[in-house]
């Protein structure tokens, strides 16, 4: 893309803006260790921005939001096509296996919807209510706390639960509404080994496969630099500065010209 694109977020009904990435960012990306969920909200962070101007901490998106929110940004960097590859673990096989699907098609079936019996609390912004329980929709920034805990399951009950010690039949019921509000982006995937012909399931976890994209493409955004820092001699940081588009634009002028 070479300019900004749009991005539709489905729970919290707002339309947020993506600047193109220039070098230093994708750069800032490739390089990221830990959580690539924090990873992801550090990129988002410098791409992202409301388009009707309000504040935002990335990480109190919903993980919906969130989720759909960077794979907009990996169409826009990559493409709709997604592939993922991984080993066969039938006994006797352990071939790789290639699962190909459409970011489009995909997200289609991510449809929040609002349960019958579930209504806002006015006194308490963002909260909800179903029964005699009160809820939020857990945030990214609620996934990755929970994550480092030792007991998330339990740690995101006391943050979206209330009362957190509900029986179990009206916890179920506001979890039920939750998954319906918020439905899963990440998730299984399914496919079959051309080998063996087993059925596979493997798991799509959008931060960690986006961010592994995203380090995986150094090595063409090192070729990238070189190339215009040799042919050109401009420094490293004025060709990081360039949008991603007219980066690629130059080397791929340059390997024509050295190829002629």
């Amino acid at each position: 893309m070479s300019g900004p694109s749009l991005a539709h977020l489905p729970v919290d009904g707002r339309t947020v803006r993506l600047k193109p990435l220039d070098g230093a960012a994708e750069l800032l990306a490739a390089e990221a260790r830990g959580d690539p969920a924090q990873a992801a909200l550090r990129l988002l962070a410098s791409v992202a921005e409301p388009l009707d101007g309000s504040p935002e901490t990335w990480s109190g998106l919903t993980v919906t939001d969130f989720e759909i929110l960077l794979l907009a940004l990996r169409r826009d960097l990559f493409g709709t096509l997604v592939r993922s590859d991984f080993t066969c673990p039938e006994v006797g096989c352990c071939d790789r296996v290639e699962i190909e699907f459409s970011l489009t098609d995909y997200l289609a079936a991510v449809r929040p919807r609002l349960p019958r019996g579930v209504t806002a609390l006015a006194d308490r912004p963002g909260w909800w209510r179903i029964g005699e329980v009160a809820f939020r929709l857990p945030s990214a920034g609620d996934q990755i706390t929970a994550q480092a805990s030792a007991d998330g399951a339990a740690l995101l009950v006391a943050l979206c639960l209330d009362p957190p010690t509900a029986p179990a039949p009206l916890r179920a019921r506001a979890e039920r509404a939750m998954a319906a509000m918020a439905p899963e982006v990440s998730g299984p995937i399914g496919g079959q080994c051309p080998s063996c012909g087993a059925s596979l399931n493997a798991l799509f976890h959008a931060p960690s496969f986006v961010m592994g994209e995203m380090r995986r493409a150094v090595g063409l955004l090192a070729e990238e630099v070189d190339l215009i820092a040799s042919a050109y001699r401009w420094s490293e940081a004025d060709i990081l500065a360039l949008p991603r588009v007219r980066r690629q634009a130059y080397a791929e002028r340059i390997r024509r010209r050295l190829a002629a």
